[in-house]
C-alpha cells in the first residue's frame, strides 16, 4: 500500500510540476506579446517605436505609443477577467458551455451600459466615439444589471429545478430578451446619436477604454483575481459531486452564489468600458483545459493569462488586418468564436456517448 501510495503521489507531482510549467509559459508569452502589440499598429511600424524610444523626439510617436500601451493594457486586464470568471462559472454548474456569456451575464452588464449611456449618467456617446464621463457610474449600472441575471440564474436553478444544460439554454434565451429591449429602446425611444452610441458599445472594442477607465480596471483586477484564485479549493470539491462537498464542509449551493456572484461581477467590471466580447470565456477556458488541465488552482491562472493572450493578440490582428481600418476586436472574436461553439458541442456530444 505504502508502494503505490508513493507512486501515485510522485505522478502527481510530476504532473503538478507539469502544469507550473505551463504557467510558466503562458507567462512568458503574455510578456513577450505586450511590446509586440505595442509595436506594431495602423500608422507607427516596429521601427519607429524602437527610433522614439532610444531617443527619437517624435511627439506624435509617443502619443501613439502611449495609446497603444493604455489599450495593450486593457486588453491584458479584460481578458483575464473573463477568462477567470469562466472556469468558475463552469466549476459552479459542472457545464463546460456555461460561462458569463452563455449564461446572459455579459448581455445583462451590456444592457446596463447601454441604460446608463442613454440616460447620460455615465457617459455621453456619438457615431465613432464614447466618452465615459462618469466611469463609477457605467461600471455601477453594469454591476446592478448582472447582478439581477445571477439572481435570474439561480431561481432558474433552485426554484425552477432546471438541470445545468436547461440552464445554459434557459439563460441564452434570457439573453434574447435583452437584446430585444435594446432593439425596443433602439427602435422608439432613440435618436439618431443615441443608437449610434448603442450600437457602436455593442460591437465590443477596447478603443473606448481611457485613463480614468484602465485605472478602475487596474484597482478592480487584483481583487478579482485574488478572489477568483482563493476559491480554488472549494471548486474542485463541487466540481465532484455535492456529496463530496458536503462531507468536506462545503455548502454547495452557498458556494455557487458566491462563485457566480464574483464571476458576474468580474464580468461586469470588463464588459463595462469594452462591450461585448462574444466567445472570449469559452475560447480562454477550453484552451485553458486543452493546455494546462489538472485543478483548479491550476486552471483559473490559466485561464487568466490565456484570455489575456487571446484578446491580446485578437485586439492586435483586428488593428492590423485590414490596416488603417481598425476592427471591432468583438466582431473578429465572434468569426473565431462561432465555429469553436460548434465544435465544443459536438466534442461534449461525444464524450457524452462514450
Amino acid at each position: 500500500m505504502s508502494s503505490s501510495a508513493s507512486g501515485i503521489e510522485h505522478v502527481l507531482t510530476h504532473l503538478d510540476k507539469r502544469r507550473f510549467f505551463s504557467l510558466f509559459l503562458l507567462s512568458i508569452l503574455l510578456i513577450f506579446s505586450i511590446p509586440i502589440a505595442v509595436a506594431f499598429g495602423t500608422v507607427y511600424k516596429p521601427w519607429d517605436v524602437l527610433s522614439y524610444l532610444f531617443g527619437n523626439s517624435q511627439t506624435d510617436a509617443g502619443l501613439v505609443v502611449a495609446l497603444r500601451f493604455r489599450r495593450v493594457i486593457a486588453a491584458v486586464i479584460v481578458g483575464a477577467l473573463i477568462g477567470g470568471g469562466s472556469m468558475l462559472a463552469q466549476a459552479s454548474f459542472r457545464n463546460p458551455l456555461a460561462s458569463p456569456f452563455t449564461l446572459g451575464i455579459s448581455h445583462a452588464a451590456a444592457l446596463g451600459v447601454a441604460v446608463s449611456l442613454l440616460l447620460q449618467v455615465g457617459g455621453l456617446g456619438g457615431a465613432w466615439i464614447i466618452s465615459f464621463t462618469r466611469p463609477f457610474f457605467v461600471a455601477f449600472f453594469a454591476f446592478i444589471f448582472a447582478a439581477f441575471q445571477v439572481v435570474l440564474i439561480l431561481l432558474l436553478s433552485w426554484w425552477a429545478g432546471l438541470d445545468t444544460r436547461a440552464l445554459v439554454l434557459a439563460s441564452i434565451a434570457v439573453s434574447f430578451t435583452y437584446q430585444a429591449i435594446l432593439y425596443f429602446m433602439q427602435y422608439l425611444v432613440l435618436d439618431e446619436v443615441q443608437l449610434a452610441t448603442v450600437i457602436f458599445w455593442t460591437f465590443g472594442d477596447l478603443g473606448k477604454v481611457g485613463w480614468s477607465e484602465l485605472t478602475i480596471l487596474l484597482v478592480g483586477f487584483p481583487l478579482f483575481a485574488a478572489m477568483y484564485i482563493a476559491l480554488h479549493k472549494d471548486l474542485d470539491l463541487i466540481v465532484f459531486g455535492d456529496e463530496l462537498a458536503k462531507a468536506s464542509g462545503v455548502e454547495p449551493r452557498k458556494m455557487r452564489l458566491t462563485a457566480v456572484i464574483i464571476s458576474a461581477l468580474g464580468t461586469a467590471l470588463a464588459t463595462a468600458f469594452v462591450g461585448v466580447l462574444a466567445f472570449l470565456c469559452l475560447l480562454s477556458s477550453h484552451v485553458t483545459r486543452m493546455i494546462v488541465g489538472g485543478r483548479h488552482k491550476f486552471q483559473i491562472p490559466g485561464a487568466m493569462l490565456t484570455g489575456a493572450l487571446l484578446l491580446t493578440w485578437s485586439d492586435l490582428l483586428s488593428r492590423t488586418l485590414l490596416a488603417p481600418l481598425v476592427l471591432p476586436v468583438g466582431i473578429l472574436l465572434s468569426f473565431i468564436g462561432g465555429p469553436l461553439l460548434v465544435f465544443l458541442l459536438f466534442r461534449v456530444n461525444r464524450s457524452g456517448n462514450d
